[in-house]
């Protein structure tokens, strides 16, 4: 059975290569900061290290507060080009002929909105780092014993780079809500592969802080000028006009009450998955906590080249809703969760069996989580991968309702974590209760929803 359905996702991914280039970009994208982790261990003193992953978590942080625009700016495109002649606060609207003209002034105001959104989020993020990050990055620069001109002056170039990142949120949005997903995980690959290969190269001539957060800022431009190309053409006629301001303002109208939500759901997961390893490191030890987050890193790794096909099938899922296509509904969401399935499920065995050796053959200071607690972390994500597939294809119908869940849950799992390791359960503890949570609603209540609504298209 697993070796049918691996033959059959080698066939997707030979048919599709949105697939090929999607896995790639992922690959890419987790795999670009563990290349750089021997030559960083080597060339940068501990305390070094440790404002650098201060600053690592600072840039994480900032990306939360997107605050679930995203996914929402992505319908919406979607939605314009499919032919849809209005946003809707909840739900699709009107139904849209497959083969609808595209409505091009609609996308170009959703573009502008984006724009004007993501660079004042951009602007206002800046500030904040600037007004309250600069002095606590001195006090750990003074704590650490690492000169603070240096650390402060990173600091800055980091914040700048933190706004760039922010700024060119709007392109991922675009080329996926228009289709051009390849398109889109190649200006990832860009991204991630300059970085890692330039903080490589920064490392080895000898730079430190300042030259990596250096690295960060050309990485910003390089891949900014990747995606200039990939951006052609599709506004049609209207990539040139001026939006009207009256419209834009509308359009932002119309998603922040989703865009909201997801935001919130964004903390929820944050909640879900940051604060166990801050308890694990708390109270369980920091060797703990980095054996949990290596296979946190690896696990979600794999979960999210394994919820690949979802986000590729994701034009086609809104354009299958908007004309009430039931079969294509059942037939695109079908084929992405077995695929979801099977790529966990083989990634997974290979995490469990083959890297454990891997890691022990190139003398690693720092191992997996112990089998049995390994295998228990592999069975939770994936099952919060799999129902994520489902609410990721609910929120297509322009309806997000795991909002109280996801925040209930978050909120759930932080204080259990809390609680388990205080009073030093440990972590398999801490890790089936994220389980236990997680199944006692979320796993089961979205795919349930999801199939529901397919068979009432």
């Amino acid at each position: 059975m697993l070796g049918d359905r691996m033959h059959w996702l080698i066939g997707q991914a030979s048919r599709h290569r949105a697939l090929a280039v999607g896995l790639t970009a992922q690959i890419v994208q987790y795999g670009s900061a563990l290349l750089l982790v021997p030559f960083m261990v080597t060339r940068l003193s501990a305390p070094t290290i440790g404002i650098w992953y201060i600053f690592v978590a600072v840039q994480s942080l900032a990306m939360v507060c997107d605050f679930g625009f995203q996914p929402s700016f992505t319908r919406a495109i979607a939605l314009a080009l499919s032919g849809a002649k209005k946003l809707e606060r909840s739900g699709l609207g009107e139904v849209v002929p497959q083969g609808q003209a595209p409505n091009y002034r609609l996308a170009a105001e959703t573009v502008a909105a984006a724009h004007r959104f993501y660079r004042l989020l951009a602007i206002g993020v800046l500030v904040l780092l600037l007004a309250f990050g600069l002095p606590y990055a001195t006090t750990l620069a003074r704590a650490g014993g690492v000169p603070t001109g240096s650390v402060q002056i990173a600091w800055l170039i980091l914040c700048l780079s933190i706004a760039l990142t922010l700024a060119f949120l709007w392109i991922s949005p675009v080329l996926m809500g228009s289709g051009r997903v390849e398109q889109n995980y190649l200006f990832i690959i860009a991204n991630r592969a300059t970085f890692s290969i330039l903080g490589i190269l920064v490392l080895v001539a000898g730079g430190g802080l300042i030259a990596l957060c250096v690295t960060l800022i050309v990485t910003q431009v390089f891949a900014r000028l990747v995606a200039h190309r990939f951006l052609r053409g599709i506004l049609g006629d209207h990539a040139d006009r001026p939006a009207d301001p009256r419209a834009v303002r509308e359009v932002l109208s119309m998603i922040w009450p989703n865009a909201g939500r997801m935001g919130a759901v964004a903390i929820g997961g944050f909640l879900m998955t940051r604060f166990s390893l801050f308890a694990i490191s708390s109270f369980v030890g920091v060797v703990a906590g980095g054996a949990y987050a290596l296979s946190v890193q690896l696990l979600m790794a794999l979960c999210a080249a394994a919820q690949l096909p979802m986000q590729v099938a994701m034009p086609r899922l809104i354009a299958a809703r908007v004309a009430h296509d039931g079969p294509g509904l059942r037939r695109q969401f079908g084929g992405a969760m077995a695929l979801y399935t099977a790529i966990f499920l083989t990634g997974a065995a290979v995490i469990l069996f083959a890297v454990p050796a891997f890691l022990a053959l190139i003398g690693s200071h720092i191992a997996l989580l112990a089998p049995l607690t390994l295998a228990l972390l592999a069975v939770v994500l994936f099952l919060e991968g799999f129902h994520s597939n489902a609410a990721f294809f609910i929120t297509t119908a322009n309806n997000v309702p795991f909002l109280r869940p996801a925040l209930l849950s978050g909120i759930a799992v932080a204080i259990g974590a809390t609680l388990f390791g205080w009073s030093g359960a440990g972590i398999t503890m801490i890790v089936l209760w994220q389980g236990i949570v997680q199944l006692s609603y979320n796993n089961w209540r979205w795919p349930l929803m999801a199939w529901r609504e397919i068979a009432r298209t």
